[in-house]
């Protein structure tokens, strides 16, 4: 993938896919190609001061642009509602970056690709490569409702599940070739579920390739004692729930939008205390910061310049 320098573009189109989620269609103001991406690739963006990172929706060795989808949030902290309520077609945005942390890997047999709600963005562009290689692949969209669906071509080995219920992960996970690859992005219960339906069918933990909306607890983890230097709150927060859930929980105010360590909404200062990174942000970007979503810290405690 070729390195990339801040780039100005323009939003040649802006989209609704789905309830809550934008498609948005970035240009060289001048027509020029851009930077090759390969599958699973995402670009930090600049959006108003609040830098935002989305997963590409097409790659290729060459491209004459890059479109992304953006999902409204709740609890935006500018990106995502900067996004939906104020960024119009003929604006200009600046990229800041472009990485890969989910790549395809070569050569295998079958690869199974497993998205929930906008987990799905990166499988796309995966799909595309697949298909232009003629590579075997199936992919499974789980999402809450049907309004809420990425709309998929016709003809794609493809099917959509209302409700994580609705997909039988183990049976899914039995039923594939020898030397599959599983690529799963979405919610860190999903990621978890398709880990532990694999452990159990006896698979290598590298055929498992994830991103995820949270964290996915590690079995070194151990509890925290949280200090939130502003408030003065201490929370007490168990291996498997976020440091972000509990702090919302709590009524803390801290913004979020990715949920898997791709955007940095929620980038929060580390007063005190060793952060155990997991998220796909460059450290020179991170500072002295930690990504609540889905990073944790060596205990007992962690103190935040909440």
């Amino acid at each position: 993938m070729e390195p990339l320098t801040s780039l100005d573009l323009v939003v040649a189109e802006k989209q609704a896919i789905a309830t809550d989620i934008v498609r948005l269609v970035l240009r060289h103001p001048e027509g020029q190609m851009l930077p090759g991406a390969e599958p699973g690739a995402h670009i930090a963006l600049d959006l108003d001061g609040c830098v935002r990172r989305y997963s590409l929706l097409h790659t290729g060795p060459a491209l004459d642009h890059y479109s992304v989808a953006v999902l409204r949030t709740a609890q935006s902290q500018g990106g995502s509602h900067f996004v939906h309520d104020q960024l119009a077609v003929g604006d200009q945005l600046r990229v800041l970056e472009l990485a890969n942390e989910f790549a395809l890997q070569p050569d295998a047999p079958h690869a199974l690709l497993i998205g929930g709600g906008i987990g799905i963005t990166p499988l796309l562009s995966m799909v595309e490569h697949l298909q232009q290689q003629e590579q075997s692949f199936a992919l499974h969209q789980i999402v809450h409702d049907a309004t809420r669906q990425w709309p998929l071509a016709p003809g794609l080995p493809a099917q959509t599940h209302i409700g994580r219920s609705s997909l039988d992960l183990p049976g899914l996970l039995a039923a594939q070739v020898p030397g599959s690859q599983v690529y799963v992005c979405g919610p860190a219960g999903l990621v978890g579920a398709v880990r532990a339906a694999a452990e159990q069918l006896g698979w290598a933990k590298e055929r498992i390739h994830s991103e995820s909306f949270g964290a996915a607890a590690n079995a070194s983890d151990s509890p925290l004692r949280v200090t939130l230097v502003q408030s003065g709150l201490s929370i007490d927060v168990e291996p498997g729930q976020s440091l972000l859930d509990a702090l919302l929980a709590a009524g803390a105010w801290t913004g979020y939008e990715c949920r898997r360590g791709v955007c940095g909404a929620c980038l929060t200062e580390v007063v005190s205390g060793t952060p155990i990174h997991r998220d796909s942000i460059a450290p020179a970007l991170r500072g002295n910061a930690m990504c609540t979503c889905v990073s944790w810290a060596e205990g007992p405690d962690l103190a935040l310049n909440l």
